[in-house]
């Protein structure tokens, strides 16, 4: 529901590169999914889409200029339904994930079509991110990895999640499958009683190894980090059971059909490249090791895109809520020092230095082709495994309901909700009124120059109110027993704050211990 609030609240193609991700999946659902000669003349691959999706293009005039309302654009035409070319430069992706987003356009015209695989690559992303937390509470102590997972899940990781292209997918089915792949390993003894975890990583490798090239390396990624933490005896027990073989499988299948489709395009007509998806500048005489150099470097500019760079990279969140995050962030790379016994925290040191690494190596070997390329948003996949790792590394420490620990704990989550809830009102100022140099939060009042479906301040409150009843059945997972609100009795007496009340333990709730090594 949130992410698809974040598909009604951004104007139209206002995600980065959605125009082309747009007409490819219109196209894949109207069953081109090949590339044949003739489709090209050398500015990407020509498809036959209805008129009103070929021409998105002037949908974008938003796109770097954060002080243009989103009013800048004409309306879509509803009844332009007459197949002509358009033209993008994904034609050579896997079609999977376009196949999926773009059947609302075959029963929808106009802007309902766009809003409508919008909101199904909503549901498709959120579904794996779904499963990926679901898979983390069969762990035997779930709380300190879901609490990373939960920071992880950024107002960028669900406004990405609202667009239209396949790098939100990646994020949410890399997530679903380690998450999947920890269970499993842990319980690599009682497999039957964790079967529904089994099946998020089929399913979840399947549908990585389909969605971009790159897919395969964060996969290969998460597979090395989930044995780093339960080792290779772990592993071996895994392939005992039918089950799992079963759905090996089905994986090498989904993994072999990914890569014949990209040794396919290996071969595919020569005028069908097109310049790489969010390329910025070609440096001529800049070598690979100064290229992995500069992206080693760089390594922290990246983050402000993890927490929220929104729109075509021209609106980030609001600086308090780059720094509220960047704080969580920086206690979650800290925390895994704490780690006792150290080797817990092995399976994290492997991540944080592939979210490091691997992307400078990535960057160094396309400088040559394509210059400087990559964004914080290519990462997000690899800063998942990365936070996710930071709570195993720490996961036998005892959650400690100490009253004092529960304060710390509400403030922070009460801090992160109303830091997603003002990133909202915030990206919905830049679209609504324009960023201008001196504040106008008055004018969206007054003066809205555009107004998103059912009208922005609908969609705030509605926004405002999921967050408050997430951020609330976060903390009673936590602390069963306690809530995140205390309201008082205004009936002529204050009813006795129920978090002054002993917890109540669940049916089938094991209470934790610590580990001998606390």
């Amino acid at each position: 529901m949130l992410a698809s609030l974040w598909s009604l609240a951004t104007p139209l193609m206002a995600y980065p590169d959605e125009p082309s991700h747009t007409i490819k999946a219109a196209a894949v659902a109207r069953g081109q999914f090949t590339v044949q000669e003739g489709q090209s003349f050398g500015h990407g691959v020509h498809v036959q889409v209805p008129s009103y999706i070929a021409n998105l293009s002037a949908q974008t005039c938003t796109a770097f200029k954060r002080d243009v309302t989103a009013a800048c654009a004409p309306a879509v035409p509803m009844d332009d339904n007459y197949l002509t070319i358009g033209v993008t430069s994904a034609g050579l992706y896997n079609p999977m994930y376009y196949w999926l987003v773009g059947l609302p356009s075959l029963f929808l015209t106009g802007a309902p079509a766009i809003i409508g695989m919008r909101i199904a690559s909503a549901l498709l992303c959120t579904a794996f991110l779904a499963a990926g937390m679901t898979a983390l509470t069969k762990l035997r102590n779930p709380k300190w990895p879901l609490a990373a997972a939960a920071v992880a899940i950024t107002p960028m990781v669900l406004f990405l999640s609202s667009g239209i292209n396949p790098n939100s997918l990646e994020v949410a089915a890399t997530m679903a499958a380690f998450c999947g792949l920890l269970v499993c390993l842990e319980s690599s003894s009682r497999l039957g009683q964790v079967k529904p975890a089994i099946a998020t990583v089929g399913i979840s490798v399947v549908v990585l190894a389909n969605t971009r090239n790159v897919s395969l390396v964060w996969l290969l990624i998460a597979f090395v980090v989930a044995v780093a933490f339960y080792g290779f005896r772990s592993l071996g027990k895994l392939f005992h059971n039918r089950t799992v073989l079963i759905t090996a499988g089905v994986m090498l299948v989904g993994v072999g059909l990914g890569l014949l489709w990209i040794v396919l395009m290996l071969f595919a007509p020569g005028s069908t490249a097109a310049a790489p998806e969010g390329i910025t500048n070609l440096v001529a005489g800049v070598r690979p090791h100064q290229a992995f150099l500069t992206m080693i470097d760089r390594a922290f500019d990246f983050v402000p895109q993890y927490i929220g760079v929104m729109g075509w990279l021209e609106v980030p969140a609001p600086q308090a809520v780059i720094q509220f995050w960047s704080m969580l962030l920086m206690l979650a790379l800290l925390v895994p020092f704490t780690a006792r016994p150290r080797r817990n925290a092995v399976g994290f040191w492997i991540a944080a230095g592939a979210l490091a690494i691997v992307p400078a190596v990535v960057q160094a070997g396309l400088i040559g082709s394509v210059g400087y390329i990559w964004q914080g948003r290519y990462n997000l996949p690899l800063f998942m495994i990365a936070m996710i790792s930071a709570g195993m590394a720490v996961r036998f420490r005892r959650f400690d309901p100490a009253p004092s620990f529960r304060g710390v704990a509400r403030v922070l989550v009460a801090a992160a909700a109303v830091a997603h809830i003002y990133t909202f009102v915030y990206v919905l100022r830049r679209f609504v009124v324009g960023l201008k140099d001196s504040g106008n939060w008055q004018v969206m009042l007054t003066r809205p120059d555009w107004q998103p479906p059912f009208g922005w301040i609908l969609l705030a409150v509605v926004y405002a109110i999921l967050i408050y009843l997430g951020a609330s059945a976060a903390y009673a997972y936590f602390f069963p027993g306690y809530s995140l609100a205390r309201l008082p009795n205004f009936a002529g007496r204050i009813r006795r704050p129920t978090v002054d009340s002993p917890p109540r333990d669940e049916p089938g709730d094991v209470p934790e211990k610590p580990s001998r090594h606390a």
